[in-house]
């Protein structure tokens, strides 16, 4: 993703701190390469600017806050990491400036406000507002509905609506029964993509690959996240997209301390 990599350069000069000192992060050289390419993968980005205490609209050009799907990631990204002022902030200051094509990314959008307000800002009739603008545009898919109606529940429980919540959580229990519970959400979406790409339905893979990850990632689950991505990049042609994606199933394995993985990814990226 593009960012303005001479800010981290200037903040971390700032701070007089070297390169070597984001180990935890990135390595000296992925960090070299955001801040002299303006090019990183998004999580380490993240990351970078809350150890630098970077505002997230200045490490983005607004090439890339004013476009919906790359808003989407970000504000996805700041949704896992629980920065809800942040969501709030950007969805206020870049959110409303874009003339959207796509209602199904203005439904995940709604989502992270909703979610945002009610538990960053606490005010539940605030996320009740946008869960339910939310519900209109999930109406069709049935995980993100259960997701919408599971924050309706708990925003009516805030309110001591009780009889309210109840039926709300009745539903959400119903919905539940019906599909897979939440541990098994990862490895689900993983099986279901390698066995459409080990018969040569690459489109139909990727497109399971993309849903289980932003599944996983709105219901603040990294969990089998490092799968994904490494499948998704196994079945991606383009290079410079395919490195992309393994850097970023190697944040996961790390984060989820699945060696095997990494090795394998390490493998693969010095082989490319």
């Amino acid at each position: 993703m593009d960012v303005n990599g001479y800010i981290i350069r200037q903040k971390r000069e700032k701070e007089k701190l070297n390169k070597d000192a984001f180990g935890t992060i990135c390595s000296p050289t992925d960090l070299e390469v955001i801040e002299e390419t303006n090019e990183g993968i998004l999580e380490v980005i993240l990351d970078l600017c809350t150890t630098l205490e970077i505002p997230y609209q200045q490490a983005f050009p607004e090439s890339i806050l004013l476009v919906e799907d790359s808003l989407l990631d970000i504000v996805r990204g700041l949704h896992l990491r629980q920065q809800y002022s942040a969501v709030l902030d950007l969805l206020d200051t870049f959110g409303k400036k874009i003339n959207y094509q796509n209602a199904r990314i203005v439904g995940h959008l709604m989502y992270f406000r909703a979610y945002a307000n009610l538990f960053g800002n606490q005010d539940p009739q605030k996320a009740i507002h946008y869960f339910q603008r939310a519900y209109t545009l999930f109406r069709d898919e049935r995980r993100y509905e259960l997701m919408v109606l599971k924050g309706l529940a708990t925003c009516y429980q805030a309110n001591e609506e009780n009889k309210r919540a109840r039926i709300f959580f009745e539903r959400v229990k119903h919905m539940e029964d019906e599909m897979k519970t939440q541990k098994q959400l990862g490895p689900s979406y993983y099986q279901a993509a390698c066995f459409f790409a080990d018969r040569g339905n690459q489109e139909k893979a990727r497109a399971i690959c993309d849903e289980g990850i932003e599944t996983l990632l709105e219901v603040n689950m990294t969990d089998g996240l490092e799968e994904l991505y490494f499948e998704k990049a196994i079945i991606q042609d383009d290079q410079r997209e395919q490195i992309e994606l393994l850097k970023q199933a190697d944040y996961y394995a790390k984060l989820n301390e699945n060696l095997s993985l990494k090795q394998m990814i390490n493998e693969k990226l010095n082989r490319i």
